[in-house]
């Protein structure tokens, strides 16, 4: 199972430039932050831009969605709103960027959690998860508490790594040591022996500044089994990976007509279909589709006026095993060519948006058409969809 995914290097690279593993406090510790005012107040979130450019509405109510899944699978009941500081450099008006986010979190440009949130777009769902766990169950060993928000936090641009897997790390080698996995040993544990046993490794039992041996010790008492125990039976047992919260909740769903899927629709920030501003500053339109069976591997056509670049990921409802990497990752639909999806059910796609207005996407079963035959106007229809 293990040789099946990429070496543990990729995942490290991509972990270190996500988390925020030495910038944690606790979270009655004083709200610190820039002058950014709060400008958005959600059920669960009060919002401070660091920017003028709004934060569309399909991204504030994704935001709740998102921690209300996280709380739903921990068993949480979400204690507090939480300020969220959020950056872009490249967003409209921007009065911060990176080098000022390191300012606030020291030791990591990314974001962190410290009774108040700083963050980027990229990195907000790993400090949503901290939002959500720290209030309720404290801290505990990066392997966990940093694990678990690995394991839940998901960023579609990003590559393909959307979704956690098996690493080749020792977790003896990484407990106490402030390093952590991807996230998905702490998946597994809550999947196979449940939250509330996972909720026990945090305080008072363990903190931040736990030791290896009271990190082994905490680990036996409450769950009967050493860690190397333990480890043995996640590498032989643990699902290939698991849903992610709130990916494809309450998204437009674009339903399939004949051979085609067609997104019509306007980029209005205050639609809930409009998302951002992403990590580019750009808006995005989020929509579900559903691909048949008789589609899987099947290669599709896109057009896409505006010559932009969609990213799309499957829908995970359950956990899966004895998938290949291959099958789950996240991938790409442009004009230069079909693109093959290797699952069939529920995708979520994102169409970044450079202007508000009209947006139009058509996707359909290529008809033998690739880039050389495209025309150089991307606004012209290629018409290489089946039946054209």
């Amino acid at each position: 199972m293990r040789n099946l995914f990429p070496p543990r290097v990729v995942f490290l690279a991509a972990i270190l430039l996500s988390s925020c593993v030495q910038d944690d406090e606790p979270a009655d510790s004083p709200a610190r932050g820039p002058d950014f005012e709060v400008r958005y107040h959600t059920k669960y979130l009060d919002i401070a831009p660091g920017f003028s450019q709004p934060v569309c509405r399909g991204s504030l109510d994704e935001m709740d969605r998102y921690m209300e899944g996280v709380a739903d699978l921990l068993g949480i009941e979400i204690q507090q709103p939480t300020t969220v500081f959020l950056y872009n450099e490249f967003a409209t008006g921007s009065l911060a960027g990176r080098a000022e986010l390191c300012d606030w979190c020291v030791s990591n440009c990314a974001g962190c959690y410290k009774g108040v949130i700083h963050s980027d777009f990229p990195s907000l769902h790993h400090e949503l998860v901290h939002a959500v766990v720290a209030p309720a169950w404290g801290w505990s060993d990066t392997l966990f508490s940093e694990g678990i928000a690995g394991g839940l936090d998901w960023y579609l641009p990003g590559g393909p790594w959307i979704y956690p897997f098996m690493t080749n790390e020792n977790l003896m080698e990484i407990v106490g040591s402030g390093s952590h996995n991807n996230g998905h040993f702490s998946r597994w544990l809550i999947d196979r022996f449940g939250s509330e046993k996972f909720s026990q490794l945090f305080e008072p039992r363990l903190d931040q500044h736990s030791t290896k041996e009271e990190v082994l010790d905490a680990v036996e008492d409450i769950y009967g089994l050493s860690l190397e125990e333990l480890e043995a039976e996640y590498a032989a047992t643990a699902a290939t990976t698991y849903p992610l919260p709130a990916l494809c909740d309450g998204l437009l769903e674009v339903p399939r007509n004949g051979d085609r899927w067609e997104l019509n629709v306007t980029a209005d920030c205050d639609a809930p279909h409009t998302f951002g501003p992403s990590a580019d500053g750009t808006m995005f339109v989020a929509f579900t589709i559903d691909v048949p069976v008789e589609l899987e591997d099947v290669p599709l056509a896109a057009w896409i006026p505006s010559d932009m670049t969609a990213a799309v990921a499957p829908c995970l409802d359950e956990a899966l095993y004895g998938a290949e990497f291959e099958t789950v990752h996240s991938t790409v639909m442009d004009n230069n060519g079909p693109t093959t999806l290797r699952r069939t059910g529920r995708h979520r796609v994102e169409l970044p948006v450079v202007d508000s207005g009209d947006v139009y996407m058509r996707l359909c079963p290529a008809n033998d058409k690739f880039p050389g035959s495209y025309p150089a106007d991307k606004s012209v229809d290629p018409e290489n969809c089946v039946g054209d």
